[in-house]
């Protein structure tokens, strides 16, 4: 369980806020990997494909957060394709003032060629240009703190000349390397004191950062020598795979506004991913097997983690329990089993009158009268079984402690409804092992009570013996019974998931919300329909309204968690008829 609020270095984000920031970011950015973080500075960090923006937006009352947060997005979206990170190198140990200077100049060049792509964007990034002239404007402690501010308002202001006292320079660069060689000619005309803190300046950049990166093999210069014959091989065996632009592609470019050729320019970060998290190996019982459950989440929140499968063992005292809770909530599922049997019954009996053709109507002297040929009638031969498969997810954390009882029965009902209508299902917990945390091993299991194999055969006994202890990743979980669901040939397939708050886990909570409802995106894009029961007691409404944005409007909020098992059968039902009516 964890908040509607996101913590950025003491910083606290809407949930909300994050995800419309982390959408626009990925459709500006053509990447849908790169993430959004909140810093002092804003700024495109390459290593980490993170883009920052800064908390000088936050806690003012001349403009929105997010409109603030938007501003620095829209101005440097052009960052990967506009720097030339290996020049970064020749900046990396010179003076604060000299880093700052040429900053600015790149910054400039990541402006005019974000206007140019998207000419749209200069009227709504001109709020917050008013907003950072007035913060340039204010007094200066010293001169090279008053050249750099001068300098930062001739960017605002889209000048091509920038003059501070006698001297006159062109702040028009056209690469890296020229914006480095210009920052020279400056300081070697004026003389300053470049005794400028770090509490002064205005950019920043991870310069250490992006040299490690630059020097990694898949962004040297000499990648291409670097590149063995098997590596070559492969490549020309892997030709039938193009990279294109989809339609949607295309028309969200156009929509953003991008002009002339730049709506086909290949994103640079498009390259293999070398945190894959791909498991072949899980756990089940207490021996360690080789399987075929392989899980190919990709998404930087959860690089580290790794899926643990585990088949729990049936204590033999539990049959006995699950029977009384069988019985006890028999007769709430036996009257949707009724209601749903009934109406298949009708259609499989269904006959269809009126027809030109078929079996002769027992009474046809209607049609006859009114001089119609239509006499003859022919049944509709449907089949009784319902077209679908169920994966109910159970968050089985520390905070579910109070109300799993209600859940477990919650999902034996739902059992006793599928099973008895002969509908394929998987049932599952989850959890994040908390203790068992490394620095790069984040232990995720995922516990199978029930799967689609046994389903019309077997019960989810082990359900009873579950114990709520540690985190909850759900995205990473939900995209795993996503795959699993894929697999499987119904027409129509769901997800039910049962939580009581949002995600929480290791490293998570940044960026958890906003990895969940891509998850949950993903799950709407393969055909796969969610349904959040959400177990809302002592919530606060900004959580009530994260959850709503991760699952849309099909969450079912339930505040009284013992009401679980009375709820979810006319859910059940409801779901249902819509499939077969």
């Amino acid at each position: 369980m964890g908040y509607s609020f996101i913590k950025f270095n003491d910083e606290i984000i809407d949930s909300k806020v994050m995800m419309e920031l982390t959408d626009l970011t990925r459709l500006l950015f053509k990447d849908k990997d790169v993430s959004v973080s909140v810093r002092k500075y804003s700024y495109f960090n390459p290593s980490t494909n993170t883009m920052n923006v800064s908390t000088f937006w936050k806690h003012r009352y001349d403009i929105s957060e997010i409109e603030g947060f938007r501003h620095d997005i829209l101005t440097r979206f052009q960052s990967d394709a506009v720097f030339d990170y290996n020049e970064f190198e020749n900046v990396k140990d010179r003076n604060i003032l000299f880093q700052q200077i040429f900053l600015t100049l790149e910054h400039y060049r990541n402006r005019r060629e974000a206007i140019s792509q998207r000419p749209f964007i200069e009227h709504m990034i001109e709020p917050g240009d008013i907003i950072l002239m007035a913060e340039y404007e204010k007094p200066a402690n010293n001169d090279a703190e008053f050249f750099l501010k001068t300098l930062n308002r001739a960017v605002l202001e889209h000048k091509d000349h920038f003059k501070i006292n006698d001297y006159s320079f062109n702040i028009i660069s056209r690469s890296t390397k020229e914006s480095i060689d210009m920052t020279d000619k400056m300081l070697k005309e004026v003389s300053l004191d470049d005794r400028l803190s770090t509490y002064h300046q205005i950019h920043d950049m991870p310069f250490n950062d992006i040299s490690v990166y630059t020097h990694t093999t898949p962004y040297r210069k000499d990648r291409a020598e670097l590149q063995s014959e098997d590596d070559e091989s492969d490549i020309e065996h892997d030709t039938g795979r193009v990279d294109t632009k989809t339609d949607r592609d295309a028309d969200d470019a156009g929509i953003l506004g991008e002009t002339g050729d730049n709506a086909a320019k290949k994103n640079r970060h498009n390259i293999e991913n070398t945190y894959d998290d791909d498991v072949e190996d899980f756990y089940e019982g207490f021996g360690h097997n080789l399987g075929d459950n392989t899980i190919n989440d990709k998404s930087a929140a959860n690089t580290h983690a790794e899926l643990i499968i585990k088949k729990p063992k049936i204590k033999m005292v539990n049959y006995d329990k699950y029977r009384i809770k069988y019985d006890f909530y028999n007769d709430l599922a036996q009257q949707v089993i009724g209601d749903i049997t009934k109406i298949l019954n009708f259609k499989m009996n269904e006959f269809q009158t009126n027809r030109s053709s078929g079996k002769l109507m027992k009474n046809p002297i209607g049609p006859i009268i009114s001089g119609s040929h239509k006499i003859f009638t022919k049944k509709v031969s449907e089949s009784k079984e319902v077209d679908a498969a169920f994966s109910i997810i159970l968050d089985q954390s520390y905070s579910m402690t109070e109300h799993m009882e209600d859940c477990i029965n919650g999902v034996i009902i739902i059992n006793n409804i599928l099973k008895s209508l002969n509908i394929p299902q998987r049932i599952v917990s989850h959890h994040e092992d908390s203790f068992e945390i490394m620095g790069d091993h984040y232990p995720n299991y995922l516990y199978e009570h029930l799967d689609f194999d046994k389903s019309k055969y077997y019960y989810p006994v082990s359900l009873l013996d579950i114990e709520s202890s540690g985190d909850n990743r759900d995205g990473f979980i939900f995209r795993h019974e996503i795959d699993v669901l894929n697999k499987r040939m119904e027409k129509d397939k769901f997800m039910i998931i049962f939580s009581d708050g949002l995600p929480s886990a290791e490293q998570y909570n940044q960026s958890g919300v906003i990895d969940t409802h891509e998850a949950i995106n993903e799950a709407r894009k393969n055909g796969i329909r969610v349904m959040n029961v959400f177990i809302d007691v002592e919530n606060e409404e900004n959580t009530r309204e994260a959850i709503k944005n991760i699952y849309g409007q099909n969450t079912i909020i339930v505040e009284k968690p013992e009401e679980i098992a009375h709820i979810l059968p006319n859910v059940i039902e409801r779901i249902i008829k819509s499939l077969i009516i």
